[in-house]
């Protein structure tokens, strides 16, 4: 089998696959109680598309949107495999001439994470250490735009991926929509045989799309594979293959419908490409402007490590001036096994009958977007919880995001935002967003009420980092801040044991953090980083979460700060000062006394019983003190305060004691995560529903 990396199918429905009987299809509930029976199912993500029956496969299917399917389950027999006795003609890509130039290979990186261009290449400037600041000087030798009016070359790819010959037919090419040329070929293409149609076009800038429709009278095993239409503006991919797994996928019908290595992979840069445009956010209400296209496959006799070979010659994706011209694409390593015997294997049935959701986010790396599991941390035991001795971890506040899990997953804001400034960049870069931050960043720390929490101490640790207690330190806006060690080494840290910044807040209840020295750098995608609150992070993410520490009284509480969030910000617009949030459970000075103290112990079943006694000694006839009723909290997790916050399981009146709790009402999280703890509070109401402190134990 070839190598792939590893699939972590995150869903929200309920499929599942089964190789039955002939028969056999797959079954479709929508969520208003119909019943499809004998169809077959694809998942594009945010909608599915259904067949109705096996002869309307390869055929325009119905479109249902994701809210409207409760669950389906996948089965594919005997006749699904069947090979239909037809010609079936596709558009395996567009190849565009001249090619731009792509970064990939030539980012390097410095101990700081400062990121510049350079290496091997006769077509990259030296320019020194303005390397890391003038990236615009060392490319300006790359072809990166086309120029007004200079001529485009167009090649179709059209392949007959049937068991039959296909006779004549026309190609109509159409720019924008519109008919711009028909080509005809009056041969017999055989089967796996491929045709070439090359149509020429005056470039004028904007946004364009060039379509290659395959116009074919007789009868095919598909249709909708007949056209292919790509956005000129989009970002070119290479796709790397051995002829032998070509030949293996035609053996075997895939989820797209035909029997075609080809059509299988190109659909996922369709899929790619509409879960692009519904990234709609606050910092891109018209969704992520970016696409990607397929410019280029390389077939060859065999690949290994990432190289593909001809007659034995490794065919070279490096131009001879040291430069990759496309924008990053995939390559299908051959086993030893398969090098050795010469025989390629398919994916197996299960694998090719459902989308390959690990492709779409690993194309998402070859444009420069992150893995944001990056940020989840299991904590380490320099900071643990004071109730359960458990250490303080994280999961990511937003991980239904491609980039997160793969998976049926819309593109997060950050990286539609990302795409969407860099759209005229050449790829190479990889996370380089995190060098941008808001200029002044502040945390609004406040109690149970919402109400400015001044005079709180505030202590930052930084993973990644390691304090060092001979490097300078400094002041800034009254925080202060501590030299980390730069070796260079940005994985094996822990979270820092001592804090990378300290400080108190004010009597708004803001603690501005302290803007730490960095390494200069700007990309050529114009992302600069200077002095700021992470210091030298670096792109992949290790130093780009930070637990923060508020003390009051001696009771101390944790959140995290993710940089991802400070850079959804910046993309918001928010690029001089950003204001983030952190509720405590402290009481507010005018709060009523919390409950003298609170239990709660397991009943039968999934039942626990919280109990409570009221505060001791409340001043008498003094309405700050009375209690009018209580209100109980569960948080269920070992996560910062505000990735898994407190929720309300019950407000009751001031004579009431306990209540009693169904542990399985709780709202839908990530509570699988690491070890969870479940946590119940309880605070007294006062008038006008201020609350006191909450009074917490742990459930056993």
């Amino acid at each position: 089998m070839a190598s792939r990396l590893a699939f972590l199918p995150m869903f929200a429905l309920t499929a599942t696959l089964v190789t039955a009987g002939t028969l056999a299809a797959d079954t479709l509930e929508l969520s208003d109680g119909t019943v499809l029976q004998n169809c077959f199912v694809r998942d594009e993500g945010t909608q599915i598309t259904v067949w109705e029956s096996l002869d309307k496969v390869g055929g325009p299917p119905r479109v249902v949107p994701k809210s409207q399917v409760k669950a389906w389950k996948r089965e594919r027999g005997e006749d699904w495999d069947r090979r239909p006795e037809l010609p079936d003609l596709t558009v395996t890509y567009i190849e565009i001439t001249p090619k731009l130039a792509g970064l990939h290979g030539r980012v390097q990186y410095d101990r700081f994470g400062r990121a510049w261009i350079g290496g091997d290449s006769t077509k990259l400037r030296d320019i020194g250490d303005d390397k890391y600041t003038k990236p615009e000087e060392i490319v300006r030798d790359l072809k990166l735009q086309w120029e007004p009016n200079e001529q485009l070359t167009f090649t179709a790819h059209v392949k007959n991926i049937g068991f039959r010959p296909a006779g004549a037919f026309e190609v109509d090419w159409l720019l924008n929509g519109e008919l711009a040329e028909t080509q005809s070929y009056s041969g017999a293409l055989g089967e796996l045989e491929a045709a070439e149609f090359v149509w020429r076009w005056r470039y004028v800038p904007g946004r364009h799309s060039v379509t290659a429709r395959v116009r074919h009278d007789g009868p095919e095993i598909a249709k909708i594979n007949n056209e292919a239409t790509d956005a000129l503006w989009a970002f070119a991919f290479t796709y790397v293959v051995s002829k032998g797994r070509v030949e293996a996928w035609h053996q075997f019908r895939s989820a797209y419908g035909t029997f075609s290595f080809e059509d299988f992979y190109r659909w996922h840069l369709d899929i790619m490409n509409l879960l692009l445009a519904q990234s709609v956010y606050p910092a891109t209400p018209e969704g992520c402007l970016a696409r990607v296209r397929l410019d280029q496959i390389i077939y060859a006799d065999e690949v290994r490590d990432h190289e593909a070979y001809v007659n034995g010659q490794q065919v070279q994706r490096v131009a001879s001036d040291g430069i990759r011209y496309d924008q990053g694409g995939w390559v299908w390593n051959d086993s030893p096994q398969e090098l050795a015997e010469k025989k390629w294997g398919q994916t197996d049935h299960a694998w090719r009958n459902q989308t390959e959701w690990s492709l779409p986010h690993e194309l998402g790396h070859q444009l420069g977007l992150v893995d944001w599991y990056a940020l989840d941390y299991e904590g380490h035991e320099h900071h643990t919880w004071a109730d359960n001795g458990a250490k303080v971890s994280h999961f990511m506040r937003h991980p239904e995001q491609m980039m997160h899990w793969h998976g049926p997953q819309l593109f997060g804001e950050a990286d539609a935002a990302y795409l969407n400034m860099t759209l005229d960049k050449p790829r190479g870069y990889f996370g380089d967003f995190y060098f941008q931050n808001p200029v002044e960043c502040f945390l609004r720390i406040v109690d149970i009420n919402g109400q400015a929490l001044p005079g709180v101490q505030v202590e930052l640790f930084q993973r990644g980092a390691v304090v060092d207690p001979d490097g300078p330190t400094g002041i800034d806006h009254g925080a202060k801040w501590f030299s980390v060690v730069e070796d260079g080494n940005f994985y094996q840290p822990p979270i820092s044991k001592d804090p990378v910044a300290v400080g108190t807040t004010n009597a708004s209840g803001l603690f501005r953090l302290p803007n730490r020295p960095a390494a200069e750098v700007r990309t050529l995608n114009g992302f600069q980083r200077s002095a700021n609150p992470w210091g030298n992070m670096n792109v992949v993410g290790p130093r780009n979460l930070m637990l923060v520490k508020v003390t009051k009284n001696g009771r101390a509480s944790y959140f995290w700060l993710e940089q991802h969030d400070f850079v959804v910000a910046w993309f918001r617009g928010l690029r001089d000062r950003f204001e983030m949030v952190l509720q405590t459970p402290y009481g507010s000075v005018d709060s009523p006394p919390p409950p003298a103290s609170v239990q709660v112990k397991k009943l039968d079943g999934d039942r626990v019983e919280v109990t409570w006694t009221p505060a001791e000694d409340p001043r008498e006839r003094h309405y700050h003190d009375k209690a009018i009723g209580y209100r109980v909290y569960r948080r269920v997790s070992n996560d910062g305060l505000n990735d898994r916050p407190w929720f309300v399981v019950a407000t009751v009146g001031p004579e009431q004691r306990s209540v009693l709790v169904d542990l399985q009402s709780r709202p839908e999280d990530v509570y699988w995560y690491r070890p969870i703890t479940d946590r119940f509070g309880v605070t007294t109401i006062a008038g006008n529903s201020l609350e006191s402190s909450l009074r917490e134990c742990v459930l056993e």
